[in-house]
Order: C-alpha cells, then sequence, then structure tokens
C-alpha cells in the first residue's frame, strides 16, 4: 500500500505542486517539535480508544470462547461503518483545517456540521442492512449456531453506539482541523477508561448481562467522547 501511494504521489500530475514543496523542504527541529506536538495527542486518543475495545475483549475471553467468537466477529462488522464514519472524518478534518488557515470560520462551523449530518445519513445506510441480516451475520464467519444467535444479539447494542461512533469520529477530526488536539487525550481517557469499561464490567459482571452487557458499555463510552469533543470544538471555535 505505501509503495502504491508513493508511486501516485511521484508520478500523478495532480500531485506537481506537492512534490516540488517536498523536494525542496528539509527536517528542521522547529517542524519536527510542531508535529509531535500535534501526532502525539491524537495517537494517544485513538490508541485508548483502541485499548477499550482490546481491554474489553479481555473481559469476554472471561465469558468463554463462544462469546470471544461473536465479540470477534461483531468487531469486524462494526469495522466496516466505522471505517466509512473515518474516511468521512478525515475530509471533515482537511476541510476545516483549510478554511481556518483562510480565516473563515463560518465555513468551519458549516463544515463540521455538515460532516456529521452525512455521517449520520451513511450510519443508516450503512446499519440498516446489517440490522436486516442479524441472524444470517454468523453464518458468514462460522456454522456454529450458538455463536450465530450471540452475534445477532449483539447487533442491537451495535446500531446503539452508531451515534456516538459518528459524534466522536467527526469532532474529533474537527478538533484536529483546527489544532486543538491535547484536550482529546484527556476526554479519551475519560470516555474509554473511566466510563466505558468500568460500565462494561458493571453490566456484564455485577447485573450479569454476560456478552450483551459489555458490547452496552460502548454507547455510553463513544457518545460521551463524542459530546466532550463536539462541546471542546464548539469552545474553541468561539475562540477563533
Amino acid at each position: 500500500m505505501v509503495i502504491v501511494f508513493a508511486i501516485v504521489f511521484f508520478k500523478a500530475k495532480k500531485y506537481h505542486c506537492y512534490r516540488e514543496g517536498f523536494k525542496e523542504s528539509i527536517i528542521n527541529k522547529r517542524e519536527f517539535i510542531k508535529l509531535n506536538r500535534f501526532g502525539w495527542p491524537i495517537a494517544l486518543q485513538m490508541g485508548m480508544e483502541t485499548a477499550s475495545f482490546s481491554l474489553s475483549t479481555i473481559m469476554v475471553g472471561w465469558i468463554g470462547t463462544m462469546a470471544l467468537a461473536a465479540h470477534q466477529i461483531m468487531l469486524t462488522v462494526s469495522q466496516l461503518c466505522f471505517m466509512i464514519y473515518y474516511g468521512m472524518g478525515a475530509a471533515v478534518a482537511i476541510r476545516v483545517s483549510n478554511f481556518k488557515g483562510q480565516n473563515d470560520i463560518d465555513s468551519v462551523k458549516h463544515t463540521s456540521s455538515a460532516g456529521f449530518h452525512i455521517i449520520m445519513v451513511l450510519s443508516i445506510t450503512s446499519c440498516l442492512p446489517i440490522f436486516i441480516l442479524r441472524n444470517e451475520l454468523g453464518a458468514l464467519f462460522t456454522d456454529n449456531l450458538e455463536v450465530g444467535i450471540l452475534v445477532a444479539q449483539l447487533v442491537i447494542p451495535m446500531l446503539i453506539y452508531q451515534f456516538g461512533d459518528g459524534l466522536q469520529c467527526n469532532y474529533a477530526n474537527a478538533l484536529r482541523g483546527i489544532a486543538d488536539v491535547k484536550p482529546i487525550m484527556l476526554y479519551a481517557f475519560i470516555a474509554y477508561f473511566l466510563i466505558s469499561l468500568p460500565v462494561g464490567y458493571f453490566f456484564a459482571f455485577i447485573l450479569n448481562w454476560g456478552l450483551v452487557g459489555i458490547w452496552m458499555a460502548f454507547p455510553f463510552g463513544l457518545t460521551s467522547a463524542g459530546i466532550m469533543y463536539y462541546l471542546r470544538f464548539k469552545l474553541s471555535v468561539r475562540k477563533l
């Protein structure tokens, strides 16, 4: 993939002006520090989000092998939706950054809002067939009937957290577009480590909801992250 990207970048005519800038660029301390100052908070925010799902997988393993199989299947299915949102979120970050550079704050606001609306439409179109085919999803991966039943049960909590996932994906990228990335580390820690994981343990093992309980915690974590990112974005835009 990297080789293909490199070929496109160095050969395609539309990237000529960027190639010229690339050839003239040099590694310097100021840019190195600036990139790290922006990059590490984003990396940690994404890392904590991924870690919350990975740690949830450990809790699922405590339940049993069938639950773990169903969990892995649903993670695969849910990633299809997430990557659609993330692609749109990346576009939001680029557009927001471009308008911020032009000091066009109204367009910054409109772009972030439009991005979220588009993501919600995409979530409906991608989740509708998943809901309709929920009883057949497990059969795409295994012929084990018990796993198939568990997969069907997990579709509902997965559908519930699509709003929060789209919200956090859109406004995390909007914050990147205006270069306000440091607070998202703290918000991610609160949402995924202080809310999502404890709620998942409570639902699964205290209320005895099992695998569904762990998945019912994901809407809490993702939605709380999305709300915090949204509020931070609104506050930051007012100061621009």
